[in-house]
């Protein structure tokens, strides 16, 4: 085709081709706007922000069970939830969107809302302080309160020789308080206070004039027990001096002293005077005869005592017990209540290994004692 055929036949066309790209570009244009109005509808947009965190040995981004699907609807912020589980050092978190990243540090008042060591080159963030009181109960007899602490979180590889901090309990009874002390140590990092409870502290509380008596606690008079965290001097050990005391005034938990440590609820003992005896537990052997125990656990050393009642109606006047004990029980004495009625003695007439427990009862008058 010459040229002149050529152009005149471009002549001819080109309107055709402008009026087809301007009607395909208005198609497009138009699909272009109904899909961006149906992906509006669906997925709310998001900025596409991707994130790490660093510096940590273990950690984990959350997800709320009902989080709402439009709080990140926004391409200028976004919001994560994040937990750090175990970090030696303050984690870094890190945000890149394509060929853009910042990283910044997490600040060290986030991290450490409830960790009593703070954060230095000795106590990482891992380290958390654990309190067990190792007897709840405490009576008149042995006035002595028992709180355990050790570390949790500590790297057992890690064998230096850290200077760890004294720990400082106090327990609280209405306007009056009393001290113990001890230093953790040890590759386990534990160590055991000690409290003496005041003697007046185990009676009932006093009344203040116009106000009710208070109910009497079964379980006993509640005391609180609370702790702080105090470093030692230079050599390492704890002072003797209570910096939270001043001019011989007695205070309590709820006294503010900024220049002492805060203290910590470890939880609460109860004090009674005597100790209740548990129930004892009845097992007949027949219509006559009848075994009384306390039902509770027993270890190696324990002395146990057995009662063993004999019923009003009974006419024997001579009966013998025997007992299948395990090896390394033993009876150690056995004593009537009434001898003047009852003889009762243990019998050695079997012996062996495995020889059963003999005891033989033999009235000598008439009565009904058991």
């Amino acid at each position: 085709m010459c040229p002149s055929e050529m152009g005149t036949l471009w002549h001819l066309w080109s309107p055709v081709l402008i009026s087809l790209a301007a009607l395909f570009s208005k198609v497009t244009e138009g699909r272009g706007i109904l899909e961006s109005i149906q992906r509006f509808s669906l997925l709310p947009t998001y900025l596409p922000v991707t994130y790490h965190i660093n510096n940590a040995d273990v950690s984990f981004f959350l997800k709320e069970a009902n989080q709402d699907i439009m709080r990140n609807s926004s391409l200028q912020s976004r919001v994560e939830s994040f937990l750090i589980y175990k970090s030696k050092r303050l984690p870094a978190l890190n945000a890149s969107y394509g060929p853009f990243s910042l990283e910044q540090v997490v600040p060290q008042d986030l991290m450490l809302p409830s960790n009593p060591f703070g954060f230095t080159n000795t106590f990482s963030l891992n380290w958390r302080l654990k309190a067990y009181i190792l007897q709840e109960k405490v009576y008149l007899s042995h006035p002595k309160v028992q709180v355990l602490f050790h570390i949790v979180g500590r790297d057992w590889d890690d064998h230096r020789d850290e200077k760890l901090p004294c720990l400082r309990v106090f327990a609280f009874r209405e306007t009056r308080e009393v001290r113990g002390s001890c230093r953790l140590g040890g590759a386990l990092g534990l160590c055991v206070a000690q409290l003496e409870m005041l003697p007046g502290w185990f009676s009932p509380p006093t009344v203040v004039s116009g106000r009710r008596r208070p109910t009497e606690q079964p379980e006993g008079s509640p005391v609180e027990l609370y702790y702080a965290v105090q470093p030692g001097d230079e050599r390492g050990d704890c002072t003797k001096e209570d910096s939270r005391k001043g001019g011989g005034t007695p205070m309590g938990h709820n006294d503010v002293d900024e220049s002492s440590p805060p203290l910590h609820r470890i939880g609460s003992v109860f004090l009674r005077e005597t100790p209740s005896s548990p129930p004892l537990r009845e097992l007949r052997l027949d219509s006559n005869v009848a075994v009384h125990y306390v039902p509770k656990t027993v270890r190696q050393g324990d002395v146990l005592t057995f009662p063993i009642s004999i019923s009003r109606n009974c006419t024997e006047d001579h009966f013998t017990l025997r007992a299948k004990v395990k090896k390394g029980v033993s009876i150690i004495a056995v004593r009537a209540s009434s001898p003047s009625i009852w003889d009762v003695k243990q019998s050695s007439e079997y012996t062996g290994k495995y020889a059963p427990a003999v005891i033989v009862c033999q009235k000598l008058a008439a009565g009904s004692e058991k």
